[in-house]
């Protein structure tokens, strides 16, 4: 059992490299958006929550509660304000260790780089870009100009680089962090599969 957990710089088709690797492998694919959904499912009703549980396959939902998904949601919605960043980093923290214990899985973001460092039978990716190349995915992915582009880009990997600062005391870009450092601006997407599924092979 493996697990491999991806970091990622804004920009970059890191949904798409997660997901498609995770099924070639088998394993399962988790990311924020996917805690979000299921954080939606758990406040309908319990007959609907029932029929969704069934009808899902993943083994993630054995892992969250409605305390997880309040505090996780929050994040993801950006609303948090007054949101305790200890019980969100507790909470998280405890999720990833989770999936870890299963194994089989491919983790985007979360920090799962730090919470399972060291950890044996882990693989930690990081994907990169040069700056033109991001701002000109997020200039045509969400149909905005160049200022606008390099501003998103900026606070979203703000957040995530201060994230890891506070909880981790560790540097977002130290490539001590990781086994494998993928340039996409210098690799296809098709590249950047293979070279995860050929070093996961190589993990002990």
């Amino acid at each position: 059992m493996a697990v491999i957990t991806i970091s990622r710089e804004y920009g970059i088709n890191s949904t798409e490299i997660a997901s498609e690797a995770a099924q070639r492998l088998g394993y399962e694919y988790i990311d924020k958006h996917l805690v979000s959904q299921i954080a939606e499912k758990l406040h309908i009703s319990e007959h609907e929550a029932e029929a969704f549980i069934k009808a899902s396959s993943g083994r993630l939902l054995r892992f969250v509660d409605r305390y997880t998904c309040t505090l996780v949601q929050k994040v993801v919605d950006r609303s948090h304000g007054c949101l305790d960043d200890d019980k969100y980093f507790m909470t998280t923290k405890k999720l990833v260790e989770d999936i870890y214990k299963e194994g089989n899985a491919i983790i985007l973001g979360w920090g799962g780089q730090c919470i399972l460092k060291g950890k044996p039978g882990t693989l930690h990716v990081r994907l990169v870009k040069q700056e033109e190349a991001k701002i000109k995915t997020v200039m045509e992915e969400q149909s905005i100009d160049e200022k606008n582009a390099k501003k998103i880009i900026e606070q979203e990997e703000t957040e995530m680089r201060e994230y890891i600062k506070q909880f981790f005391h560790k540097d977002w870009n130290d490539a001590r962090l990781y086994d494998l450092v993928i340039d996409l601006g210098k690799t296809s997407v098709e590249e950047a599969i293979s070279l995860i599924i050929d070093n996961i092979k190589h993990i002990k």
